[in-house]
C-alpha cells in the first residue's frame, strides 16, 4: 500500500506535489521555531536543536506521502536538494534568510550553516537517494534502514546536546568536541526512541517493519551510534553517525541475517 490519490498513470505528478507539501511542512517548522526564538522564549541553542529534532523525523514521515514507484526517491531527494543549497546561498552571503538563521545557528552567524547544519542536509540527501524505504522492486521489499539513520541523526544526537548542555558536567571526547556522559545517555535514548516511533508509524503501512523483531536492532545501531559520536570531532558527528549506522547494519546483515533481514545496499 503506497499513497497516489492521481492513479498510476499521473505518478510523476502526484510525486510532485508530495515534494511540494514535505517541503512546506519543514519551511512551517522553521518558521515557528524561528518564531518562538525571536520571542524569546528559548535560546537560540535549543531551538537550533529542535529543527534538528524534528526535520529529520517529519520529512521521512511525508516520505509515506510518495507513490512508492521507482521514480520516487528521486524526486523526494529534491527536499534536502534544495535545503543544501539554501544553506549554501545563505552561508556565504548570497540571500538572506533571517528565519534560518535564527532558528539554526547558535551565534545568528550565517556562515555557521556552512557547517553541522549543512552536513546535516547533505545526509538527508544520501539517505534519501539511497535509503527511501520503498527499493525499485516495491512495497514487499520496504527497508527500515533510514528509519535507523534518522533516529540516531536527528533524535539522538539532537537530544544528546540538549541533555549534555543541562545536566552534563565531565567532558569527553576529541578534538574540541565536547560531550559528557550525561549527554550520550541522551544519544542513546533519543535514537532508540525515535527510530521506535518511526518504524510504529511506517508499520501501519510496512507489516514487515515489527517493533517487537525490530527493537533488538535497534538498540544495537543505537549503542555503536552513541559510541561514535561520543568519540567524533566538533562538528563531524553527523556524518559519523550517518556511516556508524550503514556499517552497523551492514554487519548484521551479513553476519546475523536472521536479526537483520533487510539489504543494507538495495
Amino acid at each position: 500500500m503506497v499513497f497516489n490519490p492521481f492513479g498510476s498513470n499521473l505518478v510523476f505528478v502526484w510525486d510532485l506535489v508530495a515534494t511540494v507539501i514535505s517541503i512546506v511542512i519543514l519551511l512551517a517548522i522553521v518558521q515557528i521555531v524561528a518564531y518562538i526564538q525571536k520571542k524569546g522564549k528559548v535560546s537560540p541553542i535549543i531551538t537550533r536543536k529542535l529543527v534538528h529534532i524534528l526535520v529529520g523525523p517529519v520529512f521521512v514521515v511525508t516520505w509515506m506521502l510518495f507513490s512508492g514507484e521507482i521514480v520516487s526517491h528521486y524526486i523526494a531527494v529534491i527536499v534536502p536538494l534544495l535545503f543544501v543549497l539554501q544553506f549554501i546561498t545563505i552561508g556565504i552571503g548570497v540571500i538572506k534568510n533571517e528565519s534560518f538563521v535564527a532558528s539554526m545557528s547558535r551565534s545568528g552567524d550565517p556562515r555557521e550553516l556552512l557547517q553541522g547544519t549543512l552536513y546535516y542536509s547533505i545526509v538527508m540527501v544520501l539517505m534519501t537517494y539511497f535509503w527511501f524505504y520503498v527499493p525499485s522492486t516495491g512495497i514487499s521489499n520496504a527497508n527500515p534502514t533510514a528509519l535507523l539513520i534518522i533516529g540516531c541523526v536527528s533524535g539522538g544526537d539532537g537530544l544528546a546536546d540538549i541533555i549534555g548542555r543541562k545536566f552534563g558536567r565531565k567532558k569527553i571526547g576529541i578534538k574540541g568536541s565536547e560531550k559528557t556522559f550525561i549527554g550520550s545517555i541522551g544519544m542513546l535514548v533519543g535514537s532508540i526512541l525515535v527510530s521506535s516511533i518511526l518504524v510504529l508509524i511506517f508499520s501501519l503501512e510496512v507489516p514487515s517493519f515489527d517493533i517487537a523483531t525490530l527493537i533488538l536492532p535497534i538498540i544495537v545501531v543505537s549503542i555503536i551510534a552513541t559510541i561514535v559520536e561520543a568519540i567524533s570531532p566538533k562538528n563531524s558527528d553527523n556524518f559519523t553517525i550517518f556511516v556508524a549506522v550503514i556499517i552497523t547494519t551492514l554487519i548484521l546483515e551479513f553476519a546475523v541475517p536472521a536479526f537483520w533481514p533487510y539489504p543494507t545496499i538495495f
